[in-house]
This record gives structure tokens, C-alpha cells and sequence, in this order.
């Protein structure tokens, strides 16, 4: 990332900007049990998380505003998904509700954790992270698609669970919040710069 002044202006945090502005409509949308046009146009937020990350990266667009306003929209995405598993799948995923539960408690420790350390959420941006993800936006789209696949399920709870061993090592090791940082196999670099 630059350290001059950044162009803050640019496709990929409008794309963020927007996931984040759709969250309280999504929630509506989903309040009000309208599951496919809710299922349609959260498909279409995980598109454009996809999308603006690949734009920052290939025109050189990253920004350190970019980071947060991609953290903070995948925050909500991440809370918006829960409510609606929780709203409209729960019935399907009861018998693993412990397992969810820590899921949730992952996620949620890493935020407290970096707001209590950083003042802000996390934005590491770790590749554990990124492939956590993806592989947990095919689980929702297979869920909302073709119901619940036992085995993915279990691949993307161990995903997560690494990722939250990495995210929690990495917080508490960084002196400061710091992104893009790959993941603990690049951690000897990390100081070097």
C-alpha cells in the first residue's frame, strides 16, 4: 500500500461503500422472509467483495481506507449472513448448532479483540482468510441452493478454524493493525519493511 496520499476515489471502495450501504436493506429484506430476493442480491454483494479486491490488486487501487471500508462491509455481510442461516436455515443446521456457535465466537473474538487492542476492526486481509471466505460463500450458496452438505461443512468449520488461529496470532503479535499481511508461513517478513 502507498504510504503518500491516497486516491481515495476509486471502484473498488465504491463497491465496498455499497455492500455497506445494502446492509440495512438486505436486513429488511430478509425480516420481511423475502428469501430469494434476499439469497439474489446477497449473491450479488459476495460478486462485488470478490470483485473490488481483484480491481485494487491488478490497477494498483489498494487503499488504506479501502482495507477498512472492505473489513467493516464484510463485518456486516458476515452478521447479515448469520441472521439470515439463523432466519430462514436454521432448521437444516440444528443438530450442528455447536459447532456454528464457535464459528460465531471466532469471528466475534478476533473484532473485540482488535477493537480493544487497535480501536478499530480487523483488517489483516490474510490469505487464510480470503480462501476461509470464499469457501464459506459457496457453503451459503449451496445451502440456499441445494441444502445442507454435511462434508463441506466440516471443511469450511476447519478453514475457519485456522484462520481464527492465524488471525488471533497475528493480533496479538502486531504492534499495530497492519493489512495484506498473507498469512504466519510470511511472518519473518513481517518487520523487515
Amino acid at each position: 500500500m502507498k504510504n503518500d496520499r491516497e486516491n481515495i476515489y476509486n471502484i473498488p471502495n465504491l463497491l465496498s461503500l455499497y455492500r455497506l450501504l445494502s446492509v440495512p436493506v438486505l436486513f429488511y429484506i430478509a425480516f420481511r422472509d423475502n428469501e430469494k430476493l434476499f439469497f439474489y442480491i446477497f449473491l450479488f454483494n459476495m460478486f462485488t467483495d470478490v470483485l473490488d479486491g481483484f480491481i485494487a490488486r491488478k490497477f494498483n487501487l489498494q487503499t488504506r481506507l479501502g482495507a477498512k471500508l472492505d473489513s467493516l462491509a464484510d463485518f456486516f455481510m458476515y452478521l447479515l449472513a448469520l441472521y439470515a442461516v439463523l432466519h430462514f436455515k436454521w432448521d437444516e443446521l440444528k443438530e450442528y448448532q455447536y459447532s456454528f456457535y464457535l464459528i460465531i465466537f471466532y469471528y466475534l473474538l478476533i473484532d473485540i479483540f482488535a477493537l480493544f487492542k487497535f480501536k478499530e476492526i480487523a483488517s489483516l486481509h490474510l490469505i487464510s482468510s480470503k480462501i476461509s471466505g470464499i469457501i464459506q460463500g459457496i457453503f451459503f450458496l449451496l445451502l440456499f441452493t441445494v441444502g445442507l452438505i454435511k462434508p463441506f461443512y466440516w471443511l469450511m468449520f476447519i478453514l475457519i478454524s485456522f484462520s481464527f488461529v492465524e488471525n488471533m496470532f497475528f493480533l496479538i503479535n502486531l504492534k499495530e493493525m497492519r493489512s495484506n499481511l498473507k498469512g504466519i508461513f510470511w511472518y519473518k517478513n513481517l518487520y523487515k519493511n
